[in-house]
């Protein structure tokens, strides 16, 4: 069985798609009940058996709960993924107070809280794969999203003491996927006081690319994992001259997540989910591109059918 917070949007939509497709067993969460009913539709209609259980990770109580439900129905949790993410883009500053301690509740606290579940489970039951969703931006800066990115270094950090705590126990692994840009409606919810219009990072790519690598999590499990060749030459390059590095892509992507059009400030998705949902965001604007990562993500996870059910 197979756990996904984040389901209603994103690489967390994506993956519970790509689940389902292999007939998993899923237990879907997200803040948005209305979200979460397309995706349990969607899901169904691809041959996976779903309960759907919205869920704010920032709530200790909700995380539980969670996992109690996820037990109770299906009787073990195989697969964790932890896909929630909210965003705020500008400088150091602009942003309230309310707005940063929302986005380390939800990004760290509540990682953590989901963390912490997934271990004690797995912990009772002898076993269990848990795949955190990070994010280069834990390895590279961009000075337009300075809260973002520190909440990501977290994520890493938490990934690389629990791969640790866990040594002892071989049939309990964390996975540590990190994304580089991708396709995905985060930008268009994220909070934005950059005072210019967000957009995905070129090359972004398709959130079933990123689904196809957690699905590769499940059946053979990494200790971090990133996809696509931007990514795998920046973390190449970064081992080899990691200052140099950091610098170029500190200015290439602070330059290019935003577009020239001006944008109003704008609170996003940090307080109040979207009511619905979806995978792209739209930034890919090829349509040869656009099938070609689509069917591409398909095609890798149909080769690395998970073991899970």
């Amino acid at each position: 069985m197979v756990l996904i917070t984040g389901a209603s949007s994103g690489i967390g939509r994506a993956t519970a798609l790509a689940f389902a497709a292999e007939g998993a067993r899923l237990v879907l969460a997200s803040r948005s009940q209305g979200a979460l009913a397309e995706v349990e539709h969607d899901c169904r209609a691809r041959g996976g058996q779903v309960l759907v259980v919205p869920t704010d990770i920032a709530d200790p109580a909700a995380v539980e709960r969670l996992a109690q439900l996820a037990v109770q129905r299906f009787g073990q949790i195989d697969v964790w993924v932890e896909a929630v993410a909210v965003g705020i883009a500008g400088p150091l500053g602009s942003e309230s107070v309310d707005e940063i301690r929302r986005l380390v509740d939800t990004n760290v606290f509540g990682t953590a809280l989901c963390a912490r579940a997934a271990l004690a489970t797995f912990q009772a039951q002898g076993h269990g794969i848990l795949v955190l969703l990070g994010s280069l931006l834990s390895v590279f800066p961009n000075p337009l999203v300075p809260l973002y990115s520190m909440t990501k270094f977290a994520i890493r950090g938490l990934a690389l003491n629990l791969q640790q705590e866990v040594a002892r126990h071989p049939r309990i692994r964390v996975c540590l996927v990190m994304p580089g840009p991708v396709d995905t409606p985060f930008f268009e919810r994220a909070a934005n006081h950059s005072g210019r219009q967000l957009r995905a990072i070129p090359p972004a790519y398709a959130p079933e690319r990123l689904a196809a690598t957690i699905l590769t999590c499940a059946r053979r499990p990494r200790r971090q994992v990133t996809t696509g060749v931007v990514s795998h030459l920046a973390l190449s390059a970064h081992r080899m001259a990691p200052r140099a590095t950091e610098w170029l892509v500190a200015r290439w992507s602070a330059t290019l997540l935003t577009k020239p059009a001006a944008a109003v400030p704008r609170l996003g998705s940090l307080f109040d989910p979207p009511p619905t949902g979806a995978v792209h965001g739209g930034y890919r604007r090829s349509r040869i591109r656009r099938r070609l990562g689509e069917w591409l993500g398909v095609a890798q996870a149909r080769r690395h059918r998970p073991t899970t059910s």
